[in-house]
């Protein structure tokens, strides 16, 4: 005799799926239709429930850098922002249900978010509110404070659960290599069949390839998704084999692969990417201590063959490629020179616009809510004048392409003084972790503080936007701490005995 339960449960599965798949079928024969998108994503995303409630701290980790983005929600935000917030809320009630999965406190880190998310609440509040359009503001600009509140929420959500020592490499790679999903929406550019893609991968990253096709001057193929794939890859090695490894001659492959990505990644026409990469090799040689090693010479050889190199055939190199070194006293083609020259004149007359107003903003910030009507008639006046009326509406969208300027001026003082202890506190979080964390994770320990200080350096020196960068920063600090299992402290030194033994 049948097991009636069984039947029952069975023709529940068919009598569920079977006018679903129906459903599905009708709408992919329209599949770019918004309505079918949105419908196909609903059913993704309920069928996605049971692998998120098991796997969201490894899909967070996963999403940290991948380049993926939700289209057809307001504001599009990006992967991580939505798992942050989903991690969080799912790690609360298990912490409550199960008294041992604790969060790894680190009451330096919770203190000095805390305080910071405090300001920028404060502010936003001052100053027009949070001006989200899609919650019915009159006003616009809230996206930089919902990237912020991400990044927060993120790294309460990463140290949600410590990461058990032997899946260490494997959540690595996850939060390195998820950045070669920037390469999708370059690939997504060339086959205009799957162009509905680009509801998940952002088409930004194909804009320069665009440009240049539909330019009637020999423009710069600048492939942006080709240089964060290859960023990506050379952060991957360097947390996982560290540059004693990369350094390694008995596999040369190691380095052939890390000087390739390095040379890939010029192909996004961005300066900003090489002096990053020079500047991270330079903190990480010094982390590690290689100068006082023979890793020094072979460091120095390998500097003059690869500047050798670009000294004699760097005008021959694409025109990307060109512009990426063109800081560099080397030749490059003149117009390449020119268009990065105006460029950086650009910014310093933003910059010389701003200054004088900075006094202005030091007790009470001015927030990111803008008045859309004044926006627009700024950005007019800007695309029919010169380069300083472009440079003045960029400096009243908030776009200071300058990190100290993009937290003095929204938030003052207070927002400078809580951002600067929370660099501090991640500091000395990540330095802890590399002086006494596991002697298994000394490798990644070394590149995630070395990486911070990087950061930290690029943000302030070089270019930097807070509500951009800020995950960057939670997410190193929070990555470190869930791999190590919190802060890591120095061991007690062990005191001898009456007998001579130590106890």
């Amino acid at each position: 005799m049948a097991n009636t339960s069984v039947v029952s449960r069975n023709r529940l599965i068919f009598g569920l799926c079977l006018p679903l798949a129906i459903l599905l079928g009708y709408l992919l024969a329209e599949p770019l239709a918004s309505s079918s998108l949105a419908i196909v994503t609903m059913v993704v995303s309920v069928l996605s429930v049971p692998l998120i409630l098991r796997w969201y701290h490894p899909l967070l980790i996963f999403s940290w850098n991948a380049t993926i983005y939700l289209g057809l929600l307001p504001g599009r935000p990006y992967l991580w922002m939505l798992l942050a917030f989903v991690s969080f809320l799912l790690a609360v009630p298990g912490r409550a249900a199960n008294p041992d999965r604790k969060f790894l406190h680190v009451p330096a880190m919770t203190w000095s978010l805390g305080c910071f998310m405090a300001v920028v609440v404060t502010t936003a509040c001052l100053t027009g509110g949070f001006g989200l359009q899609t919650l019915g503001s009159d006003r616009i600009g809230g996206r930089g404070y919902f990237y912020m509140l991400a990044a927060v929420t993120g790294y309460f959500a990463l140290t949600s659960q410590p990461i058990p020592l032997q899946r260490a490499r494997l959540y690595i790679a996850l939060f390195f290599l998820s950045g070669l999903t920037a390469m999708v929406g370059q690939l997504i550019y060339f086959t205009p069949a799957f162009y509905f893609l680009y509801y998940w991968f952002p088409p930004e990253m194909a804009l320069g390839q665009a440009m240049a096709d539909y330019s009637f001057v020999d423009n710069a193929v600048r492939i942006s998704g080709m240089s964060v794939g290859a960023l990506a890859v050379n952060a991957f090695l360097l947390a996982r084999y560290g540059l004693t490894g990369v350094f390694d001659l008995a596999r040369p492959w190691r380095l052939a692969l890390l000087l390739s990505a390095g040379f890939a990644s010029t192909y996004g026409g961005f300066r900003s990417a090489v002096l990053f990469q020079v500047l991270l090799l330079l903190v990480l040689f010094t982390v590690e201590g290689l100068w006082r090693t023979r890793y020094l010479l072979i460091a120095i050889v390998t500097a003059l063959v690869v500047g050798g190199g670009l000294v004699m055939f760097v005008d021959r190199m694409p025109l990307a490629v060109q512009r990426s070194v063109s800081f560099l006293p080397i030749k490059v083609d003149p117009w390449v020179k020119m268009t990065a020259q105006s460029s950086t004149e650009w910014r310093l007359e933003m910059w010389r616009t701003l200054l004088p107003e900075v006094p202005n903003y030091l007790f009470k910030g001015k927030g990111y809510a803008l008045n859309p009507q004044e926006l627009s008639m700024v950005a007019d006046l800007a695309d029919r004048g010169t380069a300083a009326d472009a440079a003045v509406a960029a400096a009243y969208a908030g776009d200071y392409h300058n990190g100290p300027l993009s937290v003095l001026i929204p938030f003052g003082v207070c927002g400078a003084a809580t951002f600067l202890w929370f660099l501090a506190a991640g500091g000395w979080v990540l330095c802890q972790n590399h002086r006494y964390g596991d002697p298994a994770l000394r490798t990644v320990n070394s590149f995630l503080l070395a990486c911070y200080v990087t950061r930290i350096i690029f943000f302030f020196f070089i270019f930097g936007a807070l509500y951009n960068d800020l995950y960057y920063f939670t997410g190193l600090a929070g990555l470190s701490v869930s791999l190590n299992g919190g802060v890591s402290r120095p061991c007690p030194e062990l005191e001898p005995t009456m007998d001579g033994s130590e106890s």
